[in-house]
């Protein structure tokens, strides 16, 4: 079961993250297929995983951190981490989706070393939380304070931050990025307006009642005889955040409407986005045909946002 989900209407999502609510923008029919059937493509993206772990990594330094080691002990922990996470250990060799001349797994390894070892002497420094805890991997989850017209169940928002440090005093939420493209001030641009951003923002001042300032972007340039590293700030006003609040109750309002019509339309303008829509050879098919070649071509998995990451 999907404790995300309504049990008194199918389809319905009640407990929303950044991913579920950029697929539901994105295209209707893709966010059913991906978020509520839960098809997704057998072959892994290398961005995405490579991503995960050089967050993972970041946040097994920072709480190293946070413990009083220094940067040798929490270099270590950070490496240590990703050589395990990178390697398959039933066929004895680098994951299969390392295989990529860029995102490889020795230049996962050096982008770590060389991400840390370049802000080693940062002047960023992690937020301790109330608790005594570090602001370190957070999970969020807050009232909308907004009900289901169909159902009165409530909705809420939630997901998870990677870290929160003060710069002069000042809260930000840091984010790392990577990426193949040049990190320019174009890069740092598409942030603004973004939805991941906005939903970090608005977390970071209703979920933890910290009065952050935006987010510190770490970008990183994948080569393949280089990493490069860049850092931009984000910052969202208050008419921003409310400007977004809103439009996410109106798009919330209208995965209701979906799912009580059983019916999510398709944005085709959306099929060639991003290299293409993965699903746009389903959607290519009568509609009586879909779930067969979903079945056929795609894995099952539970997205679930209000499943909560652990502590290291």
């Amino acid at each position: 079961m999907n404790s995300s989900f309504s049990q008194k209407l199918p389809g319905l999502q009640l407990a929303w993250d950044s991913t579920s609510l950029g697929a539901l923008k994105e295209c209707p029919a893709k966010y059913k297929m991906a978020i509520v059937d839960g098809f997704v493509p057998r072959e892994t993206s290398v961005h995405l995983v490579f991503g995960l772990i050089v967050h993972g990594a970041s946040e097994h330094y920072n709480h190293a951190k946070a413990k009083g080691a220094d940067h040798e002990d929490a270099l270590r922990a950070a490496v240590s981490y990703a050589l395990a996470e990178s390697w398959d250990k039933d066929l004895n060799r680098p994951k299969a989706v390392f295989d990529d001349k860029n995102k490889s797994r020795p230049n996962l390894i050096r982008t770590i070393v060389w991400y840390f070892e370049q802000f080693k002497d940062d002047s960023l420094e992690t937020l301790i939380l109330s608790n005594g805890k570090p602001a370190v991997e957070l999970s969020f989850d807050m009232n909308l304070h907004h009900s289901s017209a169909a159902t009165g169940e409530a909705y809420s928002l939630c997901g998870h931050m990677d870290r929160v440090a003060l710069l002069n005093g000042q809260p930000y939420i840091i984010d790392i990025k990577t990426s193949k493209s040049i990190v320019d001030e174009n890069f740092f641009k598409k942030f603004s307006p973004d939805n991941q951003f906005s939903t970090y923002t608005l977390a970071g001042k209703v979920a933890f009642d910290i009065p952050v300032h935006g987010l510190i972007v770490d970008a990183a340039q994948i080569a393949v005889t280089f990493s490069r590293f860049a850092r931009g700030v984000v910052t969202r006003t208050e008419a921003q955040l409310t400007e977004w609040y809103d439009s996410t109750l109106d798009w919330i309002d209208s995965a209701e409407r979906y799912a009580s019509k059983g019916h999510w339309p398709q944005n085709d303008k959306s099929c060639g986005n991003y290299g293409g829509c993965p699903y746009r050879e389903v959607c290519s098919r009568s509609p009586e045909s879909r779930e067969a070649w979903l079945n056929m071509g795609f894995a099952k998995r539970i997205w679930d946002p209000l499943q909560r990451r652990g502590d290291i």
